[in-house]
């Protein structure tokens, strides 16, 4: 249902900020509808898992890319809906200058204010030119002739709008009116665009490599360095409580008491062990004597002997020693 309603529409802010407000009052509390405190920002919970986040899809990038997909099969596909959009919403124009503005449906105008965004993943590959409009495609250096010289260069060439490349291409060479100084540019500048025997390609991002979802989706959401530990917290035999709780943890982001106390949920921060100091992540791990203690057996029944570390410092030893992906593996000391 997601990602049918991302791809038949584009989502107004208003209704995506809602949705999310309802996907992080789930998350957090169990439900959709109560109100509870954000653990981790959901910028942060929205990166994949590899990044330190939970791999949650923002509505917002999703909805973009599913409707780029629709740019893309307008542009590569011969579907019902594509001959449909051909011969009702483009005719005999070319995508890349129909207006975004007028009398449209929503859902095209939508689509039409993507175009920038499109053609900044789209790659051109002239071929014999036999597919791409000679005026309006972005096979030139990675924009259109109409968009680099203007309207008067068509005046100029003495050509009709609706040529392809493959009329300025002669015996496998270049051939420009030279009537202009921009044709004479132009017939400069093409030299070093290949031509083949095969039919033009449109790409994604590079050369032989065409649209995936997947794809698109990486190219265009937010991205963050990699974390070391992110195969301690989300390995193949991972309870996902577990896993949920040790995330926290990492993070530092567990409703310790030093959390709540701000808020006036507890009266106190002092640590429920009575070790005298405050409750914290670091201290919970593995300050306070009593889970210090704790750890210390975990570790001689792993046989492993040595000194306890602060919080951040036993996850990297964690990540420097930890083999395999089925915890507990051996762990080497």
């Amino acid at each position: 249902m997601q990602v049918f309603l991302c791809s038949a529409f584009l989502l107004l802010a208003a209704v995506i900020k809602d949705c999310e407000r309802t996907l992080r009052r789930f998350l957090w509390g169990g439900n959709g509808t109560s109100q509870k405190h954000s653990l981790v920002k959901w910028s942060n919970v929205c990166l994949p898992r590899q990044e330190g986040g939970l791999g949650i899809k923002s509505l917002k990038f999703l909805n973009q890319v599913l409707f780029l997909k629709h740019i893309w099969n307008l542009l590569n596909d011969h579907s019902l809906w594509v001959q449909w959009c051909m011969l009702n919403l483009i005719r005999k124009h070319s995508f890349w200058t129909l207006p975004s503005y007028g009398f449209l449906s929503w859902s095209w105008r939508q689509i039409l204010l993507l175009q920038n965004s499109a053609l900044n993943h789209l790659v051109y590959v002239c071929g014999k030119g036999d597919r791409f409009s000679l005026w309006f495609d972005p096979w030139f250096h990675g924009s259109s002739i109409y968009a680099t010289y203007g309207h008067r260069v068509i005046y100029d060439a003495g050509m009709a709008k609706s040529e392809l490349v493959q009329v300025v291409i002669q015996i496998d060479q270049w051939c420009w009116p030279t009537t202009s100084h921009d044709l004479i540019d132009i017939q400069c500048r093409v030299q070093d665009i290949p031509i083949t025997s095969s039919s033009d390609c449109i790409f994604w991002e590079a050369v032989g490599r065409l649209f995936s979802t997947k794809r698109a989706w990486e190219s265009m959401r937010a991205s963050a360095p990699p974390v070391g530990w992110a195969k301690l917290v989300w390995h193949p035999s991972c309870i996902s409580n577990h896993a949920l709780c040790l995330w926290l943890a990492v993070l530092g982001a567990l409703k310790t008491l030093d959390k709540l106390t701000p808020l006036g949920i507890v009266p106190s921060a002092c640590c429920m062990f009575n070790c005298g100091d405050n409750e914290s992540v670091n201290h919970l791990f593995f300050s306070c004597s009593y889970t210090q203690h704790i750890w210390i057996e975990v570790l001689s029944k792993c046989k492993i002997n040595r000194q306890i570390l602060s919080w951040p410092n036993e996850i990297q030893w964690m990540v420097d020693h930890a083999r395999g992906n089925k915890p507990p593996r051996l762990l080497e000391s």
